[in-house]
């Protein structure tokens, strides 16, 4: 299979990539892998079951109230056209007859990207987002880097600049790595400041790690292919800010990460201490019980 990335985005790729929001141009659109009834006979052969939603959702909603199901999927999938509905078809990667196609597209913008993604992932997965008409995707931050590639219909996104701390604050990080999805605080005096991305066939954004985002579906049913990125710079943070939250439920100020490299490795180390404790702890159990 030829690239679907045009050869000229390389140096965009490079230069952008983790750091700012970008457009590029793609033909995976061109493929005729994203009909309904071709998506429908994928999700039965997925490993992993689809996810659906019928809720309403607004950009303040989040995704608790996004994640309420309604109808099974094969229905969802027959009435986009008529409802509100949401459906993520994951690890398409793994699909026994598409999951080449989906991993040589993921191959493509790693190409694309450089060095600084490949020496940097820990995982990557290719994820089908589906949408009805108008569906609105709740601002929210992600704890990966993203490439959302646009195939069928159209949509407005709107990303704002990750680094922008009095707009995603520290708490609200630690807050999303201490397990709230909807930590980010969607501010609409603050919408002004995002920069607006028409997702059409054809089109495609990067998103880095941790920009918050929302998107607006126009006219027509939205299928994207979103390639999602664990990176192992992502987990140090992730496990970084997991010790900050702790830390100031207890009542203090830590240092947010990057600001003391000797405060950086002894928090990592204190999380390493703890998850090589937990398996001895663990195995150690069972003779206390039974004394």
């Amino acid at each position: 299979m030829s690239s679907v990335l045009l050869a000229e985005q390389r140096r965009a790729f490079q230069a952008n990539y983790n750091r700012a929001s970008f457009a590029f141009q793609h033909s995976l659109q061109e493929l005729d892998i994203f009909e309904t009834p071709q998506l429908a006979a994928m999700s039965e052969r997925l490993p992993d079951p689809a996810y659906c939603s019928t809720a309403d959702s607004t950009v303040v909603d989040g995704w608790k109230n996004v994640g309420q199901r309604g109808a099974t999927l094969a229905r969802t999938l027959e009435t986009l056209t008529e409802t509100n509905s949401l459906v993520l078809l994951k690890h398409c990667e793994r699909d026994p007859i598409y999951g080449a196609t989906f991993r040589a597209i993921m191959e493509d913008v790693v190409e694309q990207a450089g060095s600084e993604l490949r020496g940097d992932i820990d995982v990557g997965r290719a994820t089908l987002v589906i949408s009805s008409p108008r569906r609105v995707t709740p601002y929210h931050i992600d704890g990966e880097a993203n490439f959302l590639l646009q195939v069928r219909g159209s949509k407005l996104l709107y990303a704002f600049d990750p680094n922008d701390r009095s707009l995603l604050s520290e708490r609200e990080l630690e807050a999303f790595y201490g397990g709230d999805a909807d930590a980010a605080r969607y501010r609409e005096e603050r919408q002004n400041e995002a920069t607006t991305y028409a997702l059409a066939p054809g089109i495609g954004i990067h998103l880095p790690l941790h920009t918050p985002h929302w998107a607006q579906n126009l006219n027509d049913v939205s299928v994207g292919l979103s390639l999602n990125f664990n990176l192992h710079s992502g987990a140090r943070l992730r496990r970084l800010y997991k010790v900050n939250n702790r830390l100031r439920k207890a009542g203090l100020k830590p240092a947010a990460p990057g600001e003391s490299a000797w405060q950086d490795r002894v928090k990592l180390a204190a999380v390493a201490g703890a998850l090589l404790v937990r398996p001895l702890l663990r195995r150690r159990a069972p003779q206390r019980a039974a004394r």
